[in-house]
């Protein structure tokens, strides 16, 4: 999913850059969906982090 989220954030600005019509719709799609994995990401390794070690 960050690959894919970073495919989306960079595409899109490319092709704002490179095209006439404005596909900033599809930064801003790639933005959230790199918010959303790097917070899961963030919420998976505190649990870990608090979990004790066997």
């Amino acid at each position: 999913m960050d690959v894919i989220g970073s495919l989306l954030l960079f595409g899109g600005m490319l092709l704002s850059l490179a095209v006439a019509e404005s596909w900033f719709w599809l930064t801003f799609a790639g933005f959230a969906l790199m918010a959303a994995v790097y917070a899961a990401k963030g919420v998976h390794w505190l649990r870990a982090r608090r979990r004790p070690a066997a």
